[in-house]
């Protein structure tokens, strides 16, 4: 019995690595894509004005497709790596869209600061969620309830009212939210484990696995900088 039990802690322990290994390569690759289509300034500028002349379309691209590549990521976890790893790339490039502002609005140095502030939140978040022995998907209803209202209210601002005030607080609130997501997509982590231990494709699972923290952090890191980033 401890045999298998050490076997399923190693087990275990491989998987969670692989998951915040694919995380942080992940959040590195959105941030060099962000750059990189920052630094083209002829793209970056058309991408500006289509923003600008068409705002609900480009919202629904900045959102749909990446959601379309995580299905197809989802899709194809227990089939193939390699096309597991495609989509996975999809959604982190056309993500990384909507990254390209904050190489205009903040200096280098409140980049820098946020995302060094959002790694060492993420890092205890998900140590809480990975350790604690509470069972946090009681929580789960109540953040996306808390998520929905959100996007709501800030689809609301960006096309009526369009206060920096409120978008503050939306801010704040996608910060409080999210470390609770971090948390609960940390411990997550163990369940998909356990529903997968003897699947082949653990790899292209694991890869999966880490689409919710990289989302996690983006959302964390993109308001940080937001309230606390000095404007250019």
């Amino acid at each position: 019995m401890q045999t298998i039990d050490k076997v399923k802690s190693a087990g275990l322990a491989r998987f969670t690595s692989l998951v915040y290994l694919y995380t942080g390569l992940g959040i590195a690759f959105w941030m060099i894509c962000a750059q990189a289509i920052a630094n083209n300034r002829a793209l970056s500028m058309a991408l500006f004005q289509g923003m600008a002349d068409h705002r609900i379309i480009s919202m629904i691209f900045m959102i749909g497709v990446p959601i379309g590549f995580i299905s197809l990521c989802g899709r194809f976890a227990t089939r193939s790596y390699f096309l597991t790893f495609l989509s996975y790339l999809g959604f982190l490039f056309t993500l990384s869209f909507i990254g390209v502002p904050i190489f205009y609005i903040y200096n280098a140095k409140s980049i820098i600061q946020a995302l060094t502030v959002t790694s060492a939140v993420f890092v205890v978040s998900a140590i809480y969620g990975f350790v604690t022995k509470r069972d946090l998907t009681k929580w789960s209803r109540t953040l996306m309830i808390g998520l929905i209202s959100i996007i709501a209210v800030e689809a609301i601002n960006l096309f009526i009212f369009k206060s920096s005030a409120v978008m503050m607080l939306v801010s704040a609130a996608i910060i409080i939210i999210f470390l609770f997501y971090i948390a609960f997509d940390s411990q997550n982590i163990k369940r998909i484990y356990q529903n997968n231990s003897g699947s082949q494709s653990l790899g292209a699972i694991a890869l999966f696995a880490s689409v919710n923290l990289v989302l996690d952090f983006i959302n964390l890191f993109l308001s940080i900088l937001q309230i606390f980033g000095n404007n250019n």
